[in-house]
């Protein structure tokens, strides 16, 4: 049976569950118009692909733009399906870059490898047919679940030009990416998977791939806009040593600034902090699945006691980590409907994160297990 080289391997879509999308149509882009509701300058929250009208996306395409243009694509996925949001989000930076913002309004979490499949091809398909876009200028982008999309299709499917991934990287297939593509990280420095994306920077480098990080103030969550401009300019300035853009000297500049201070920054982070973090992560994982609940309160003691900053900081990442591990063995037991794991996982994330707006709804799932 012939096999298509653009496809992920089937070793790749078995590991990867939801998170995975194969290669796309490989046509030449015909330069088509924007539909009459696509107005430049305006974000448009729906737009219908024109061969699988199925799905969906928002657009901004930047004042200016006409027919023909053959501008880069910033294609973005957000973990629950919302690409209105981050297309009025980060419209301001399409305006300023001169670039094409797109957002999915139907990738998120929790899907089956043929929806997602599905969805990929339908969007890449759109761009190279409708906004006269080849491969040399389509970025992906993406938080959470969708950064991990995001690297699935640069590094397997091949074809993206670069990522930004903002707060998580590449999936753990145990498979070395089959593609080359630019990789631009940002992690707040007291989200969880803080960790991951820093030795995830440092991996990339050994492998020699053109990446960098850029570490913000923030938790697990889509970055400010002045950050997410900062791996917007990271991007266009590789363009623009390529040769494939007009340079801008001050973007340039801007740009070699803010590498030089995330390249300082990043080499100062002690590998043993790291180690240490890493063993902390490790034992919690261990902790979730057995530890009964006056252990989790002394844990959460010890971790809000007063400290100096660096070791808040920590702190306030291990947090974050148990949080998210509570969230996903709550979600192990209501798949298993299993009431009583489900309680005490419960009892323990209103713990580690009382203000968490999830906790409420695995009340309500607990009450109908328990009926």
């Amino acid at each position: 049976m012939k096999t298509n080289k653009n496809r992920i391997p089937a070793r790749i879509l078995l590991f990867a569950g939801w998170m995975t999308l194969a290669g796309c149509h490989q046509g030449s882009p015909t330069g088509a118009p924007p539909d009459f509701g696509i107005v430049p300058g305006k974000v448009t929250e729906q737009v219908r692909c024109q061969k699988h009208p199925a799905f969906s996306y928002a657009i901004y395409l930047p004042s200016g733009y006409s027919s023909g243009d053959s501008l880069p694509v910033f294609l973005a996925f957000d973990p629950g399906g919302s690409g209105v949001r981050l297309v009025t989000k980060y419209k301001d930076l399409a305006e300023q870059y001169h670039f094409i913002l797109i957002g999915s309004n139907d990738s998120r979490n929790g899907q089956t490898v043929d929806q997602i499949e599905q969805i990929a091809f339908a969007m890449l398909m759109e761009i190279r047919n409708r906004y006269a876009t080849g491969d040399g200028h389509i970025y992906c982008m993406g938080f959470s679940g969708g950064s991990r999309v995001s690297s699935i299709i640069a590094f397997y499917r091949g074809g993206i030009k670069g990522v930004i991934g903002c707060g998580a990287g590449l999936p753990a297939f145990g498979i070395e990416p089959r593609y080359r593509t630019n990789y631009y990280g940002l992690v707040g420095n007291r989200d969880f998977n803080f960790l991951e994306m820093v030795l995830l920077e440092r991996q990339l480098s050994e492998m020699g791939y053109l990446n960098s990080l850029h570490v913000f103030d923030g938790k697990h969550a889509w970055p400010p806009p002045e950050e997410i401009g900062s791996g917007i300019r990271w991007h266009l300035y590789q363009a623009m040593k390529e040769g494939s853009i007009e340079p801008d000297s001050i973007l340039m500049a801007k740009v070699l600034q803010q590498t030089l201070f995330d390249r300082l920054t990043n080499s100062a982070i002690d590998p043993k902090s790291l180690e240490k973090e890493k063993k902390q992560q490790n034992s919690y994982s261990e902790a979730m699945k057995q530890q009964p609940l006056p252990w989790w309160r002394k844990q959460v003691e010890k971790l809000n006691q007063p400290a100096d900053s660096a070791t808040s900081i920590l702190n306030q990442r291990l947090l974050a980590y148990c949080s998210m591990l509570a969230y996903t063995y709550s979600a192990m037991a209501l798949q298993e409907k299993n009431g009583t794991e489900l309680s005490r996982i419960i009892s323990i994330y209103e713990t580690v994160d009382p203000e968490n707006e999830y906790i409420p709804h695995l009340k309500e799932q607990l009450n109908t297990l328990s009926r």
